[in-house]
This record gives structure tokens, C-alpha cells and sequence, in this order.
């Protein structure tokens, strides 16, 4: 029987156990956690087989370790566990920034199992076992980003476990990655964060408390997540989160110019704004975007972070023109000297 271990189980790592179980996945999931709160919220969730209370117990003779504590706490994880991976053992993780993680696990991890990071598109604002969600992974992308010394049936084995709990894999670049989620993800708990802190922190929010409703609420929704999760995010991922921080910062004060115009505000400018907006959230909602294969083999290139800070204002598409232009102007004679 294959042996499942997960390193951390609170709300992922639960949820995460709790879809394996309720898959068609003929396999034990071993539990850990530091946190004997977490530990016992956990075994009664039923998603685990067993709790180990020690690291080195739940990880010795497991086929596939998955670390879903929060990404700062994975490095020494890793070194502690470093001694206890069997031969073959596939290694994952379900952090939500790549960068680091995968740096970690070439730095730590022992040159006898492969490291396959990956990172599920779920989650709820509450934290902990008892807030666990099984279905939680089902229509979501998960996103794959395999190290370089990965083996190909390690990259499979990921991509098994993704699909039997409903996610869709999605191979992507580590530079892609954490700069395409710092916009989908990071960004928007950054504004909700930033949204509370002003409100709460005027002088008037005893009044403005019972006026803000059901706008205020889902706008403000991701500030009730895990304080340490989103410590640990914007540690690991800062350089993208601030580059789209400035994009908004941009786009808001393009916003605020607005309304300030001397004369007044131009309704016709402030409702075509709008509109675009509206057309843009429909657009999403729909699944009306471009997309792109992402096929393990297929080695496609890897762009720099430069090209992926640059494909967030202009797209890959763009940058593909960019590349073309500028690789133009090279070949041209007339700028050879």
C-alpha cells in the first residue's frame, strides 16, 4: 500500500487528506504537526489513517511526503526530515510562493528523492483542521512546477495525486508562477488587508462599522486569513507582490485623477471605465482568456523574471512581439556596424 505522509495539518493539509480519502486512490495518509491542537483537530477530521506526533515517525517508509505548513517553516522542515526519506520518495509541497521553496529543497533535501513543488488554487479564509474542505481542489488549477533533478515518474505521481482529487494540473515556470499569483492571489489579500487597516483605523469607524454591508464584507473577506500564511507569502514573494502593488497604486490614482479634475468629473470617461471593467469581470467569469498549453516535455522556454515582471502590463504575447521587434532591429544592416 502506498503511503502518503503530510507535514502539517491544519487547513490544507486536512482538506488536502480528506479529498485523497474521498478519491479513487488506493493509499494511507499519515499525518504530522508540531501543534498538538492541530494534531487532534485532524484525527477527527477521519482524513487520516494515523497521527504521528514526531516528524521522523510519520516520514520514515513514506512514498510521497507533501509539506503543507506555511512556506517559512518548510526549510527546516526539510533539514529536520532530511535523514528519514526513503530511496525514491517523491517530495512535494503546496506553498503558495516557488521560488524559495524550490531553492530550499535543492539546498536540503538528499540527492534520493525528487522535489516536485506544487501549489493547489483553493482555499478559505479560515484556517485550521476544523475548517477543513475535501472538495475544496475539485475544477481548481494546480499548479506544478518540478525541480530540475525531478524524475519524470515523480512529475506523474504529482500529477495522479493532482487529478484524483478534481484538481486540473497545470505545468508552469517557477518565475511565471509566483509572479502570475502574486496578481491572482497576493495582490487581492494585500487590498483586503489594506482596505480593513484604513477603515478600522479612522476615527469614525465606530459609526462606519454598522454602515459597511455585503460590498464591504466580500472586499474584506481575505483580511480573516491566516496571519502567519500571508507573513510567510510576502516574505517569500516581495518582488512580485510590490510590482503589482505599483500597478494598482497606478490604476487607483489614474482613478482618484479622475474625480479630482479641475471642472469636475467627466461622466462619459468615469462610465467608459466602468464598463470595461464589467466587460473585463464577465469575460473571466466565462473562461474567456487566452490560454496556453502547459505539457510536461514539451520544454518550453522559461521566460526571465524581467519578461514575466513585463508580461503582467503586456502579456506573453506581447513580449513575444517585443522579442521580434527587437531581434528586427538587430538583424537590420543598417544597425550593424
Amino acid at each position: 500500500m502506498t503511503t502518503i505522509t503530510i507535514v502539517g495539518t491544519g487547513l490544507m493539509g486536512t482538506s488536502l487528506a480528506l479529498a485523497i480519502k474521498s478519491s479513487n486512490l488506493e493509499v494511507d495518509v499519515i499525518g504530522t504537526d508540531y501543534d498538538s491542537t492541530a494534531r487532534s483537530g485532524a484525527q477527527k477530521s477521519g482524513g487520516f489513517k494515523k497521527i504521528e506526533a514526531q516528524l521522523s515517525s510519520a516520514i520514515r517508509g513514506a512514498d510521497v511526503v507533501v509539506f503543507a505548513t506555511p512556506v517559512m517553516a518548510m526549510k527546516e522542515m526539510m533539514q529536520s526530515a532530511a535523514g528519514d526519506f526513503q530511496e525514491g520518495c517523491v517530495v512535494t509541497d503546496i506553498g503558495s510562493s516557488k521560488r524559495a521553496v524550490l531553492d530550499w529543497a535543492e539546498e536540503v533535501l538528499p540527492k534520493h528523492v525528487s522535489f516536485v513543488g506544487g501549489h493547489p488554487m483553493a482555499g478559505r479564509e479560515k484556517s485550521g483542521p476544523q475548517n477543513a474542505d475535501g472538495t475544496m481542489f475539485k475544477g481548481k488549477p494546480y499548479c506544478i512546477i518540478p525541480s530540475a533533478t525531478a524524475e519524470k515518474s515523480a512529475v506523474s505521481s504529482i500529477t495522479t495525486l493532482a487529478e484524483s482529487i478534481g484538481a486540473k494540473p497545470f505545468f508552469i515556470g517557477v518565475e511565471e508562477h509566483d509572479s502570475f499569483v502574486a496578481a491572482a492571489s497576493h495582490l487581492p489579500f494585500m487590498l483586503s488587508i489594506g482596505l480593513m487597516n484604513t477603515t478600522s483605523s479612522s476615527p469614525n469607524w465606530e459609526d462606519i462599522g454598522p454602515l459597511a454591508s455585503s460590498g464591504f464584507g466580500d472586499l474584506t473577506r481575505l483580511a480573516s486569513g491566516d496571519p502567519t500564511m500571508h507573513r510567510d507569502i510576502c516574505v517569500t514573494n516581495a518582488e512580485p507582490i510590490v510590482a503589482w502593488m505599483d500597478a494598482f497604486i497606478r490604476e487607483l490614482y489614474d482613478l482618484r485623477n479622475m474625480l479630482a479634475k479641475e471642472g469636475g468629473p467627466d461622466p462619459e470617461a468615469i462610465g467608459k471605465v466602468f464598463e470595461e471593467a464589467v466587460g473585463s469581470r464577465a469575460r473571466w467569469q466565462a473562461g474567456i482568456f487566452s490560454t496556453i498549453d502547459r505539457i510536461y516535455g514539451a520544454s518550453p522556454e522559461i521566460p526571465s523574471f524581467a519578461e514575466s515582471m513585463g508580461e503582467m502590463f503586456v502579456g506573453r504575447r506581447g513580449i513575444e512581439a517585443q522579442k521580434k521587434i527587437l531581434q528586427g532591429l538587430k538583424d537590420d544592416p543598417a544597425n550593424k556596424k
